[in-house]
């Protein structure tokens, strides 16, 4: 017995010292080498130079996968530990994997081995793998946004394998925070097959979510098709189109359906029927819908066979045939897309495609004649269209009509945008122009359009593409083409240079060159327009601004009068195109500046232009040569607000003239004060609220002088029977008198007054210079007044005296009355002098300048002694047109002397 305890104790101390010594022999050098003679050629297996024993279990600091092919790491692990008390326990701190490391190895299909899963279950021993941080490196080929999270953070993973099932639990963090799971298990079958199930849950940002639940069989040989499953995914992503949505997916046998969900608007996005066998899988009538706005609907009719080869999977064989339906305001749009004997290969594809007929949305139809190929690596798939490939639109809305006219000759679209040469035409018209005729022609290099959620963008490290500092999602362009000014009746030639870059599109150079103007009674020989520096939007930002410039030699009016070489120069800031602000500053030679603020917005623009206060001169231009005006002195300023929309343009303001003083070929006007608030609306002046004071100190008009005018002026211009043009409260001084017009309409529609106040008949024969008799005293008279087109313009007018009134005939004028007789020199001694108590007349003046007078005098000669009353009966007719011009010839001489010599 004695002796068995000791054989026992014997063998036990043997036992330990073979597994103390195990270390020793068994060193991780000599496990690499035995374990590099079972690997896969031209693989190689490095460990750690020593095991690492710990209470815990065995560690070895570092593990590698050398590829020779590749001449890379393809994967390391860092402190893998056996545990003591769980031997089927392994555990790694650290599993990474090489993606380019992986991209470089090379693949044949031709040499793939099957994968039994039956052998694998039964070779696997029963255990748990525990890895605490698995990442991929190198992995930025792999720059999908969506998954981005999930490649940049560490996955935490835990495998067990029993004999009646295996689990996998997974997870990811960020900041903390779990925003990936994945829970699955793999069990085997009573019929020899497995059944595979699980879910995942994935929250890449807060307010979005993903989730996925998976249920399928798996064959032993892992390359032949599964015969059942169901896939089922479920999203919610906000600003996604279809932010909250369903996809299932499920096959039995041979049959499968896919389908997918709205739930957002409870609406359908797909359903497609699949049928697999091992020759082919096809879809036939499978349907798929899309919504724009909720109620523009695209509606797709697929069919589509992808063809086996005798062995293996691929290469594949394609054929697609797919009917888009499309429907707007304008009915409805179709438009095929086929292709056949396309090819799938495992890292490329390539599809040849045509596409012919419309699409309708709202308005808008667009009409296609496209053949194409769809093809490249998975990662990088491009669409090449061949040349002849054509895209064009037409829309029409309110006013407006452009058609838009897309060349595709050998353009690429891929991941990054589309390449080549781009070319845009665009034709129609507007609200502002007519014959629209523009032509966009450029370079586009990985150019997006803006549609981030079509395209990627390439990171700042992947920019340097094949030559250094090329600027990519770019368009760069030149512009031109013409147009019709529709409010100038007149061509316009546009010319520029652009581009459009990421989020901004910015115009470097334009110059525009209109045709003649002449409409509205403005005359002018042509307008150009011009940048003064860059246009730019911002439209991401909403931020537009630029600066412009636009001149012209003269601007005439159909008067006479004109500006001299105007500039307007204008500041452009604000969100849009449809949303400004400018501001700028309108010269004519000495003329202005003319500061102009406005805001554009809800499709009409509202401003003010301010006109500093400056010297009358400038206004010099605006009185024709031939009227030989000339402004000496004088102050003017002004400022309006305005609007201008669909309805035309209106203008709401003040104009102050301060102090003129202008000089005419026959007289002159001083001390002129206009204050002049108006209204204009679509080329009507109007002034109604507030009356147009005009005041002048003195006139002279040839012989005439006139003191103190002052009128007030109301209604329109041009005017209208029910819009007329009214003077009111017109007064003025001369001979010593007054003269007022309460009221004057034009056109007139019933008869004025003037009302003459003391005039001085003495200061009226001394301005007509006649020397033959003198009268002394003020007269009164009302004359009412026809202007034009009555037969009379002066009608029964009343001249009375407003004092007495002393007559006295010159010596000439009375030896001329003697010589008729007896009875004339009689009568002449009795009036030769006369003080008149009662002067009545009526006076009548027609349209050819025919005055009849028509008097009844009562007086006395204040040289008899007796003064007898005298009472006289005085009729007399006369050209007053010719009279005036007899009367004012003289003084016209020695005006226009005195006018010139002051040139």
């Amino acid at each position: 017995m004695i002796m068995w305890k000791k054989v026992c104790l014997l063998f036990a101390l043997l036992l330990a010292g073979f597994a103390l010594s195990v270390p020793h022999w068994l060193t991780p050098v000599s496990v690499a080498q035995w374990t590099n003679r079972f690997l896969a050629p031209n693989f190689k297996i490095t460990l750690s130079s020593s095991w690492h024993w710990r209470a815990s279990g065995m560690e070895l600091p570092h593990l590698s996968v050398y590829s020779e092919v590749a001449q890379c790491h393809l994967a390391e692990a860092d402190n893998l530990k056996l545990h003591w008390w769980n031997l089927h326990r392994l555990s790694a701190e650290n599993l990474s994997l090489d993606y380019a490391c992986l991209e470089k190895l090379p693949s044949d299909d031709e040499s793939k081995t099957v994968v039994n899963l039956t052998a694998l279950w039964g070779w696997l021993p029963e255990g748990e793998l525990d890895i605490e941080s698995f990442q991929l490196r190198n992995a930025e080929a792999l720059s999908v946004p969506a998954v981005q999270p999930l490649l940049i953070n560490p996955l935490q993973l835990t495998l067990k394998f029993l004999s009646n099932k295996a689990t996998l639990a997974a997870q990811v963090k960020q900041q903390s925070a779990v925003i990936f799971r994945l829970d699955s298990e793999l069990q085997p079958l009573s019929d020899g097959t497995y059944l595979l199930s699980g879910n995942a849950a994935y929250q890449p940002e807060s307010g979005q979510s993903y989730l996925l639940e998976f249920n399928t069989s798996l064959n032993q040989n892992l390359l032949t098709p599964p015969t059942m499953g169901e896939f089922t995914g479920h999203w919610n992503v906000p600003d996604f189109s279809v932010p909250e949505g369903e996809l299932k997916a499920q096959w039995k046998a041979q049959e499968g359906i896919i389908s997918a969900t709205n739930l957002t608007a409870n609406k359908p996005l797909l359903d497609v029927p699949v049928h697999f066998s091992a020759e082919r899988l096809e879809i036939k009538k499978g349907l798929a819908y899309w919504d724009f706005d909720g109620d523009q609907p695209l509606k797709a009719f697929v069919d589509l066979t992808l063809n086996m080869p005798k062995e293996g999977w691929f290469p594949m064989t394609s054929d697609v045939d797919i009917l888009l339906q499309s429907f707007g305001k304008l009915g409805k749009g179709e438009m095929v897309i086929s292709g056949k004997k396309g090819e799938i290969r495992p890292d490329r594809i390539y599809v040849p495609l045509k596409g012919r007929g419309d699409l309708r949305y709202g308005n808008t139809v667009a009409y296609t004649n496209l053949t194409f190929n769809a093809g490249g690596n998975f990662e990088d798939p491009l669409i090449h269209f061949h040349p002849g490939s054509i895209f064009k639109m037409d829309n029409e809305f309110d006013e407006t009509k452009l058609h838009v006219r897309l060349p595709l000759n050998d353009i690429l679209v891929g991941r990054f945008g589309l390449e080549g040469r781009l070319q845009a035409l665009l034709q129609g018209s507007t609200p502002q122009f007519d014959n629209i005729d523009l032509k966009l022609d450029g370079q586009a290099r990985e150019f997006i359009a803006g549609l981030k959620t079509i395209f990627s963008i390439r990171d700042k490290r992947q920019k340097l593409r094949r030559i250094e500092n090329i600027v990519l999602n770019r368009w760069d362009w030149n512009v031109q083409g013409g147009a019709v000014w529709k409010a100038l009746k007149t061509p316009l030639q546009v010319k520029g240079v652009g581009f459009w870059e990421g989020d901004h599109i910015e115009l470097n150079m334009l110059h525009a060159n209109s045709g003649k103007v002449n409409t509205a009674g403005v005359k002018i020989p042509k307008i150009e327009l011009e940048l003064k520096d860059r246009l730019r939007w911002d439209y991401t930002e909403n931020h537009l601004r630029g600066l412009m410039q636009a001149r012209a030699e003269w601007v005439e009016f159909d008067y006479g009068g004109r500006f001299i070489r105007p500039v307007f120069g204008v500041g452009v800031d604000g969100k849009s195109i449809s949303d400004f602000n400018l501001a700028g500053a309108l010269k004519a030679g000495a003329l202005g500046p003319l500061d102009v603020r406005a805001h554009y917005g809800d499709k009409k623009m509202v401003g003010n232009i301010a006109w500093n206060e400056q010297s009358a001169r400038v206004f010099q231009p605006l009185f024709p040569n031939a009227w030989e005006w000339r402004i000496h002195q004088g102050t003017i300023k002004g400022a309006t607000d305005f609007i201008i929309d669909e309805n035309g343009v209106l203008m709401n303001g003040d104009l102050n003239v301060r102090n003129g003083e202008i000089s005419l070929p026959d007289g002159e006007i001083n001390g002129i004060q206009i204050r002049f608030p108006f209204r204009y609306h679509n080329y009507q002046l109007s002034a109604n609220n507030k009356p147009i004071q005009v005041s002048m100190r003195s006139v002279r008009l040839g012989a005439l002088l006139i003191d103190n005018a002052k009128m007030a002026v109301q209604g329109y211009y041009p005017y209208s029977r029910a819009k007329p043009f009214k003077l009111r409260n017109i007064s003025l001084q001369a001979f010593d008198g007054t003269a007022e017009i309460p009221s004057l309409n034009f056109p007139q529609t019933q008869i004025s007054e003037v009302k003459l106040h003391g005039i001085d008949m003495d200061k009226v024969l001394g301005m007509a210079n006649y020397h033959h008799l003198t009268l002394k005293g003020r007269i009164n008279a009302t004359l009412p007044f026809w202007l034009y087109d009555h037969a009379c313009v002066i009608c029964n007018g009343t001249i009375e005296q407003a004092e007495t009134l002393h007559l006295k005939l010159g010596n000439e004028l009375v030896a001329g009355l003697k010589s008729g007789g007896w009875t004339e020199s009689i009568l002449v001694d009795v009036v030769r002098e006369m003080n008149l108590e009662s002067v009545n007349a009526s006076v009548n003046l027609t349209p050819d300048g025919v005055m009849n007078l028509k008097s009844q005098i009562t007086g006395y000669n204040p040289q008899k002694k007796n003064r007898n009353p005298i009472t006289l009966n005085y009729n007399h007719q006369e050209n007053m047109y010719e009279l005036w011009q007899m009367i004012d010839y003289g003084s016209q001489f020695e005006q226009n002397l005195e006018y010139q010599l002051n040139q």
